[in-house]
């Protein structure tokens, strides 16, 4: 069965207008300034920001898990006194090895 003819312009007019009016909406949906695009853009950039908060959130947990013990282990602050500060216990021998100079190569 054949297509229908339209016999009159005036309806020629309205379908190509909204033949127009449809490409208009189809551009103004992909590319406007809430469009496909734009969401893609920011789903990306939520997925980024994402990311940056899991790292921030382990970081405050290794930062409270590191003043807690510093609050209340004996022997993490010992160890952190002994590593940053260079303390030692009465009694206790202190050996440095210094580390050779690059031009200094040693010869057997």
């Amino acid at each position: 069965m054949a297509l229908v003819a339209l016999r009159s312009t005036k309806y020629k007019g309205r379908l190509a207008l909204c033949v127009v009016l449809l490409g208009l909406f189809v551009v103004a949906a992909v590319y406007g300034e809430h469009g496909l695009i734009d969401l893609l853009r920011l789903q990306e950039e939520q997925r980024q920001l994402e990311q940056v908060v899991f790292r921030l959130q382990q970081s405050n947990e290794q930062l409270r898990t590191r003043i807690w013990r510093l609050q209340s282990d004996d022997r993490y602050i010992e160890k952190q006194a002994r590593e940053r500060l260079g303390l030692v216990k009465k009694g206790e021998i202190v050996y440095r090895v210094a580390a050779p100079k690059p031009g200094n190569a040693v010869v057997p």
